[in-house]
């Protein structure tokens, strides 16, 4: 592995395979990793630096600090905190086997590995926590909310996902999505590729999910529905694409809430009986709203930036 291939990592410039293979190549050598981390910060101070046009003996020095402070501030987050950052991505490196939370806020999602190379796309309002070294005979995370996992295979170590609603999905390489809101009444997994097992904590109800495949675990009955599915429709948020096919009103809203950080209050209990069907595909939230009031018997009020009101049209 080269400089340039490095240099082409930290430009998001990779193909996603490549990606993951530069990466799981870094991780098996401290040295490597400190070259990242040295590459990362000259990129940086010359990202910083750059001004055409500006060529005086005082913008220099200022190019200089820049780099320096740089390495400096990379320096400190490497011995002091426990991960590392390519393009917003959180890496884990060299140090004690703290416990890392991981906090997509509402309005952002987040894309990090795992110190097995296993990919995660954090979703607007959600966490997960884990161990920065998998040690044991497993490797165990905690999501609270929604995340789409691209495991790597370890059929000694198997990958289980524990979310704060009592179930457990447990792997050993695939691909797969979670939506595990404490708020909402159901918990959903999607499988994309390979296989998963889901148990139920409380009374140990297993099922097995071969890929497109769906089980939404009810919370107030208790029960699991399976059902063929096109993945694509549960895991296209992570490209900026909200997917509904007959999707309740109340499901939608609290999407667009985490999503675009607003909060919808709704006027009257009609309007969450409605059922929404389309495709929001990176549009602005006004424009969704536009969309709503054009298809829907809804309309909006916006009170300020996060408040916004729902309404049955008159």
């Amino acid at each position: 592995m080269n400089k340039k291939t490095i240099l082409k990592l930290i430009k998001n410039e990779l193909p996603e395979k490549k990606e993951k293979e530069v990466i799981a190549w870094l991780f098996k050598n401290p040295k490597r990793q400190r070259q990242y981390e040295l590459l990362k910060a000259k990129h940086i101070a010359q990202s910083l630096s750059t001004d055409p046009g500006t060529s005086s003996p005082k913008r220099k020095s200022f190019t200089k600090n820049v780099y320096k402070y740089a390495i400096v501030l990379l320096a400190i987050i490497t011995s002091s905190v426990v991960y590392w950052n390519y393009k917003s991505d959180i890496l884990p490196i060299e140090n004690s086997n703290a416990k890392i939370q991981i906090i997509a806020e509402k309005g952002e999602k987040k894309e990090f590995y795992l110190s097995d190379s296993t990919k995660v796309i954090l979703n607007s309002n959600s966490s997960l926590t884990y161990q920065k070294h998998f040690e044991g005979s497993k490797r165990k995370v905690i999501l609270e909310g929604e995340a789409f996992f691209d495991v790597t295979e370890n059929k000694e170590k198997p990958f289980i996902v524990y979310t704060t609603s009592g179930m457990k999905i447990k792997v050993l390489g695939t691909s797969f999505n979670i939506k595990s809101y404490r708020e909402d009444q159901y918990i959903e997994t999607t499988l994309v590729e390979g296989k998963v097992k889901i148990i139920e904590d409380s009374t140990f109800k297993t099922v097995e999910l071969n890929p497109s495949q769906k089980a939404t675990y009810i919370k107030t009955k208790d029960q699991i529905i399976i059902e063929d599915v096109d993945p694509h429709h549960y895991t296209s948020w992570r490209k900026g694409k909200l997917i509904y096919n007959e999707t309740p009103m109340d499901q939608v809203l609290k999407d667009l809430e985490r999503t675009y950080d607003v909060v919808f209050k709704v006027q009257s209990s009609k309007i969450l009986e409605h059922k929404y069907n389309g495709i929001f595909d990176n549009l602005s939230l006004n424009q969704i709203l536009e969309l709503f009031e054009l298809s829907s018997p809804i309309t909006f009020k916006i009170n300020d930036k996060t408040e916004i009101e729902v309404l049955m049209k008159k």
